[in-house]
């Protein structure tokens, strides 16, 4: 008879005919657990990509509303030139420019449209276009 602890699984381990491995209802007991974990797992992971999106929104408003305050002070302007709704951050009012300095946003296009009024405002967000995701619940101006 073999000692410790091989020998405890080596003798408990075994079926009635003398097989060894694990019965159908242990491993039934363990894939049933892992279902639940994975449930669970999955269940939390679900509201990620909604919030990310708006946050996303969120932090683009501010980078170009922060850039149009940047251009108006670099330039020293009371007013720009109003803009219903543009993606295109290098026209009416030129916050990214590829070829030279300042720029004022990292890119353009942006992912969503913005219209501002004549003080340098955004009003709103906009869809782009119909290929460009929609602006995300909750994506508002603010202030």
């Amino acid at each position: 008879m073999q000692g410790g602890l091989y020998g405890y699984f080596a003798r408990n381990l075994k079926g009635k005919k003398g097989q060894s491995g694990f019965t159908l209802i242990e491993l039934l007991v363990v894939v049933t657990i892992l279902g639940v974990l994975a449930a669970i797992v999955t269940l939390s992971l679900v509201g990620l990509t909604t919030n990310a999106e708006l946050k996303a929104c969120q932090q683009e408003y501010k980078t170009v509303q922060a850039g149009i305050d940047a251009y108006m002070a670099n330039n020293n302007l009371n007013t720009v030139p109003a803009s219903s709704g543009t993606s295109n951050m290098q026209s009416p009012i030129p916050l990214y420019n590829p070829n030279s300095s300042p720029t004022y946003i990292r890119n353009t296009p942006t992912q969503w449209a913005y219209a501002w009024n004549v003080n340098g405002q955004i009003t709103s967000i906009i869809q782009k276009d119909a290929k460009s995701p929609a602006v995300p619940d909750g994506c508002t101006v603010s202030g």
